[in-house]
């Protein structure tokens, strides 16, 4: 464990100096401020640094340090550091940057050999290009960071460390106290899953905040996040999402499954609570660190302005919350207490004019109310309001319940000079609506997840199908595939595939129809090198005879020539029409994930309307559940309009299936089954079409 890292006996710095503004000389003295264990200042021009004298080497000291601290240019650090792990110092920070975050070869190479000798000596290494860290609990300041954390229940990681200082200048501007606050740089060692899993384990820690621009292990990252969230909550901002300039590309998942889509995924699965910008991550942290998760959904809004009741109102929907209806009682209180001009229902209105006083009665009355889950206090500054008493009366109350209690007083100037009324009850406090819901759905989406019971991923229950996956090694040994194939192998596994042929002819064609008796029939086109059949005029529909069929064949050759004239003709696939919901399945490799499934909207529209959902595999059953109960077209599963609802079930089993498929068979590059016709319920699902890519 970390533990000797992070609360050593003795620590050197390795290129300690005297010179303002040297990086040596600010860790110095952020050591001597903080830290009452022995500091070993190593520099080689014998100097005295804050009181403290140098000795030339490591190998110098009468002891081995817990931990040494490396401010020295890059091309040294290997040479010293081979050094640190001669002596026996298990632990390193190397501050030093210049490594593979800096351009060409020679930083990649510098820091191959720091990994080298890391793992020659057993040694922990936190960096290099790293701020260091801070522990408030010791204390200790083992950085160059500008200035020293207040001592709180948040713990803060950072693979940059200019953002790190910005959020630590940010924290002591809000008055939000740190537990740990750690730069991790390039993660030659220390990452970001060796942080959670040691902050997991440090009680006075209640909530873990990151900053992340890559992970290291995907899978690992989604299994250790898995079961700490269960515990506390990880709030995570991830940069670098996106890709650029995606090559052109030969299949609907290969379009709509980009890295951003793997790691929400990835988040999604694993518990963590994703933020998209620094605001909304200190907006999160306070929250998640001060106050106690909501029971519920239902919301009580006490205010002294309209407007921004209705405002708080409108947004509740949007993030899985609602109007709390209150109890006859509830409401005769508040009108045999309160002006007659003021709103007793919800959002209850306690009018401009409102002093503490009266505050006390409408939030007493919303939190006695059996109806109601958590309440929004949302104050203006009017001239006459009490800020200071209202702020005290909130806090008190918010100590007494154990209903949730989001502060929203809105302004700048007045409402400041009491943040510290709100720190010292412990009360979450915004200037915005919008922060306050948010804040507030986002509390209730991760009680649900704390919730549920932990469920670890099934296993592959396709591994047992030994004749159906050497049959379909065979096949996917050749450098591509046609649909014939890929139903080929699928059949195998037991996929459900509506009832067709490929054909290689008209008279092969009719012959089947007539002879399978299934018309009315769907055609579609064989060939290697058509993706999107519809596209090109290679897919016919509602064919109700022979003489169709055969015309059919003849106009889908013409339209080929024509709008792909490349296209290589290997067939026709000649298949029964089915009724039913279209969905699309599909699966991408990931390079940080591995296997990512897609689930959405299928048919002809799945580009223009992008209804989908993604899970990384492997997946529990309330992954592909959740999959897809989040898509718009799962109010049409569940049946509209007197429509009888569909086979979710069946939907959901063929998820899971095809997740264990994709794990299975590592050569293949992308899948497309679409559409999926999901059938009425108890009916089962038919794949009508699909497309493999190795």
């Amino acid at each position: 464990m970390l533990e000797s890292f992070f609360n050593p006996k003795s620590i050197a710095v390795i290129g300690a100096s005297n010179k303002p503004g040297k990086v040596g000389n600010d860790v110095m003295i952020n050591l001597v401020k903080s830290y009452k264990g022995k500091i070993y200042p190593i520099n080689t021009n014998n100097e005295v640094i804050e009181g403290l004298k140098t000795l030339p080497t490591i190998a110098d000291l009468p002891e081995v340090p817990e931990l040494a601290i490396i401010v020295i240019p890059a091309k040294f650090v290997p040479e010293v550091l081979e050094e640190c792990g001669k002596v026996g110092c298990p632990n390193v920070i190397i501050i030093t940057a210049g490594f593979k975050e800096a351009p060409g070869k020679s930083g990649a190479e510098l820091e191959k050999k720091l990994a080298e000798i890391k793992k020659k000596y057993g040694m922990r290494i936190l960096g290099p290009n790293c701020l260091g860290y801070i522990n408030t609990s010791v204390p200790i300041n083992a950085s160059f960071a500008r200035s020293f954390s207040k001592r709180g229940s948040l713990a803060f990681i950072s693979q940059s460390g200019a953002l790190g200082t910005a959020v630590l200048d940010m924290a002591a501007a809000q008055q939000i106290g740190l537990s740990y606050f750690v730069s991790i740089g390039n993660k030659v060692d220390i990452n970001e899953i060796d942080m959670f899993e040691y902050l997991a384990g440090h009680k006075k820690t209640k909530a873990i905040m990151a900053y992340l621009e890559n992970i290291v292990d995907g899978e690992k990252f989604i299994n250790v996040s898995r079961r700490i969230t269960k515990k506390k909550p990880i709030i995570l901002l991830k940069s670098g999402r996106t890709e650029k300039g995606s090559a052109a590309v030969s299949s609907h998942t290969g379009s709509l499954a980009g890295s951003e889509q793997a790691y929400s995924a990835a988040f999604r699965q694993a518990g963590i609570i994703e933020v998209d910008d620094v605001e909304d991550f200190f907006d999160f942290a306070k929250a998640f660190s001060l106050q106690q998760l909501p029971e519920g959904n239902r919301v009580a809004i006490v205010t002294n302005a309209g407007g921004p009741g209705i405002l708080v109102t409108d947004l509740l929907p949007r993030y899985g919350l609602e109007l709390a209806g209150l109890s006859d009682i509830t409401v005769k209180e508040l009108a045999d207490n309160c002006p007659s001009c003021a709103n007793i229902h919800n959002p209850i209105d306690i009018l401009g004019d409102a002093e503490a006083d009266r505050y006390k009665i409408g939030l007493n009355t919303a939190i006695i109310d059996p109806n109601v889950d958590c309440v929004i206090v949302v104050l203006t500054p009017q001239k006459m309001t009490q800020i200071k008493e209202t702020a005290e009366l909130v806090g008190q109350l918010n100590k007494k319940t154990k209903k949730t209690i989001i502060a929203c007083f809105m302004g700048e100037k007045e409402i400041a000079k009491n943040f510290s009324i709100f720190k010292k009850y412990s009360l979450p406090c915004y200037n915005y609506p919008l922060q306050a819901v948010k804040v507030l759905g986002k509390m209730l989406e991760y009680k649900k997840w704390k919730d549920e019971k932990l469920v670890e991923p099934e296993k592959n229950k396709l591994i047992g199908e030994a004749g159906a996956i050497s049959s379909a090694k065979k096949i996917l040994s050749g450098s591509a595939m046609t649909e014939s194939e890929a139903r080929e192998i699928l059949s195998g596994f037991d996929f459900p595939l509506h009832k067709a042929k490929t054909v290689k002819n008209k008279a092969e064609a009719i012959e089947f129809a007539e002879s399978s008796k299934c018309y009315p029939v769907a055609l579609k086109v064989v060939s290697a090198q058509i993706v999107h059949k519809s596209d090109v005029g290679g897919v016919k529909l509602n064919i109700k005879n022979s003489e169709e069929l055969g015309q059919a064949i003849d106009e889908m050759i013409k339209a080929i020539s024509v709008n792909q004239s490349e296209a290589v003709i290997e067939g026709f696939l000649v298949g029964e029409m089915i009724s039913g919901k279209e969905i699309i399945l599909g699966m991408k490799r990931d390079p940080q994930f591995g296997t990512v499934i897609m689930c959405g909207m299928g048919g002809i529209y799945t580009e223009a309307f992008k209804d989908l959902a993604f899970g990384i595999a492997s997946l529990t059953r309330s992954d592909a559940r959740k999959m897809v109960e989040s898509l718009k077209v799962y109010t049409l599963l569940k049946g509209v309009r007197g429509e009888p609802a569909c086979d979710i079930e069946a939907l959901i089993n063929l998820i899971m299936k095809f997740a264990d498929f994709s794990l299975l068979f590592p050569q293949i590059k992308e899948i497309d089954f679409n559409p999926v016709m999901v059938l009425e319920q108890g009916k089962g699902c038919r794949i009508v079409d699909t497309r493999f890519l190795l």
